[in-house]
Parts: structure tokens; sequence; C-alpha cells
């Protein structure tokens, strides 16, 4: 007998898997400054409400482009406080969105739209982070990119035999309301 095997997790636990290595490195790495600017340089401001739309509206550019359609599932929308590398946070309401929609796509279909929409998104100015394609049933096919300057984070990936994901995270962002003050 071995403690190894070839088969692989239902949908729902790479799902969860992916959801997790998405929420750990936005949760990570969101609040960090980016290459090049202080630790103290303002974060974006926008109301949670503008992010939302944002999302909606990124996400619906990336289903159209890629000849798919947003299935009547409820959007799934998480914004979670900024949390810095070493757990400190600050009072002013800093916010990060993960967001997710599901089309329903056959699956002899996922590999053609993780190839539009990584084209689509590398055209689009975004780093290319993860791409992969299968020829397996269930299908198991994903992109992710991240935008270099703004470093939202945009995934298109199998979830099942006839599902795919479509998920957003942002970085950290500071409502209107909050002080613009930098933070120690």
């Amino acid at each position: 007998m071995t403690c190894s095997s070839t088969r692989r997790p239902a949908a729902g636990t790479r799902l969860k898997r992916l959801l997790a290595v998405v929420l750990m490195a936005v949760t990570l790495g969101a609040c960090m400054s980016s290459p090049g600017t202080g630790k103290n340089d303002p974060l974006p401001v926008k109301s949670r409400q503008e992010t939302l739309d944002w999302a909606r509206q990124l996400m619906g550019h990336l289903a159209q482009k890629a000849d798919i359609r947003i299935n009547g599932e409820p959007e799934e929308a998480g914004f979670s406080p900024c949390v810095g590398r070493n757990g400190e946070s600050a009072p002013d309401d800093r916010y990060t969105l993960l967001y997710f929609v599901h089309s329903d796509v056959p699956g002899a279909r996922h590999n053609d739209v993780v190839r539009t929409v990584r084209d689509l998104l590398k055209n689009e100015g975004m780093v290319i982070s993860s791409y992969h394609e299968t020829s397996t049933t269930p299908p198991n096919s994903t992109v992710t990119a991240r935008h270099p300057e703004s470093r939202y984070v945009a995934t298109v990936f199998s979830t099942g035999d006839t599902r795919m994901a479509l998920s957003v995270t942002t970085p950290c962002l500071l409502p209107p309301s909050a002080s613009p003050t930098a933070t120690p």
C-alpha cells in the first residue's frame, strides 16, 4: 500500500484550496507597498460600493470577452480588513475585496476560456502569474494575473465539469471617510 494517491480532490476541495491561497496572498501582500515606494505612501481611496461596482464591471468584461455568461448564482463579495505582515492593523477602516461570480461553461471550452482571458489580461498590461490547461475530466484550467501598478489580481478557473469561477482581489483600499494620513 502506498501513501500517495493520483486521485484528484473534489471540485469543492480544489475551490477551497484555491480560495485559501488567494486569501493568504491578499492578506499577506495587499497592505505592503509596491517596489520602490515608501511604506507610508497613501493608499488608493475608494468606497466599498465603488470597489464592488468596479469588480462587477471587470468580471462582466472578462465574461463578455471570453464569450461566456455569468450565471444566476449569487455573487460572493467579501470585504476584509487589511492586516500587515506582522498582524498589525490600522484604525482607518482600510479594506480588501475578494469578489467571485460563476459561469456555466461546457468542460470542452474551459481551456479556450482561460486562453482568451490570459491573452486579454496580458494585452491590458497585467502580468500572468499562473496559467494551467488540462485535458482531464473534470477540467482543471486556470489563469491568474496581477496588475503591476494597482496590484489587483484577477483569476478565472474551473470549479467543476461545467462551471468556472471568475474572481478579483484588491489590494488595500481606504474608504473616503477615513483620514488619508500615513500610518506607522
